[in-house]
């Protein structure tokens, strides 16, 4: 039997709307100045592990996170995949005033108040199948490439929701809601996989949503969709500002 310990990580803190609080583009966003300090913070705790890979998905706040991480390991090189990108939203100036508290607020519930697309964009369906596809095919792979190794360490500077998908399965809850786990800007999760003949055999969650810049969670008591949810109500929908 093999063991794999995953650290698995979110991105630093992004800023997702200009100085006007219109929306920028998530698939090219990268870290602010706050979201790089976060990391580097990070970076501090986890340079006592030397990683036997690095992965990231190929967003640049991700391929960023997972290059500041690098920075204090041995390994440098960083493997990007699209499959664990975060999930897509639609446009969010779409989104009708009346459904907004629902579609944006409570969007980490799709089961309780049936939404089958993030923001109305993509399936949650389609993208927990994508995420937790790749994780067991990166698990078996890995156990498969050094066999005599009895623990590997692997390194995944991932998203908000991919992450959320991630603790979900381990769980055993799949295609449930994930707005339990919280997941904060440059948090990290500590899994362990046991696997025999490359088949995941047992995983045990060791840490959960540690944030090397705020242990305690000060000032913690919003997550992302709150956010948007209140720049989209003072905007009025994102289509300018209210009196």
């Amino acid at each position: 039997m093999s063991m794999i310990r995953l650290y698995l990580v979110r991105h630093g803190h992004v800023d997702y709307f200009d100085a006007a609080q219109q929306p920028i583009n998530p698939k090219y966003a990268p870290l602010s100045a706050q979201g790089e300090q976060q990391i580097q913070l990070l970076a501090a705790h986890l340079q006592a592990i030397q990683m036997d890979q690095i992965f990231s998905s190929t967003m640049p706040r991700s391929i960023q996170t997972a290059e500041i991480l690098a920075r204090q390991q041995a390994r440098k090189d960083i493997d990007s995949y699209d499959e664990i990108r975060e999930i897509k939203s639609g446009r969010l100036k779409d989104i009708p005033v009346d459904q907004a508290e629902v579609l944006i607020k409570k969007a980490y519930y799709p089961k309780k108040f049936a939404l089958n697309g993030f923001l109305q964009g993509e399936s949650w369906t389609d993208f927990e199948t994508r995420v937790i596809t790749w994780f067991q095919q990166m698990l078996r792979q890995q156990s498969q490439s050094k066999p005599q190794q009895t623990t590997q360490h692997i390194l995944v500077s991932a998203h908000d929701a991919v992450n959320r998908i991630v603790l979900n399965w381990v769980q055993g809850l799949q295609q449930h809601d994930v707005q339990v786990q919280e997941q904060n800007y440059a948090c990290l999760n500590i899994i362990d996989f046991y696997l025999q003949d490359q088949q995941i055999v047992e995983s045990r969650i060791l840490l959960q949503n540690f944030t090397a810049h705020n242990i305690l969670k000060i000032n913690e008591s919003e997550n992302a969709l709150d956010h948007v949810y209140n720049i989209y109500m003072r905007t009025n929908g994102f289509k300018g500002e209210t009196v």
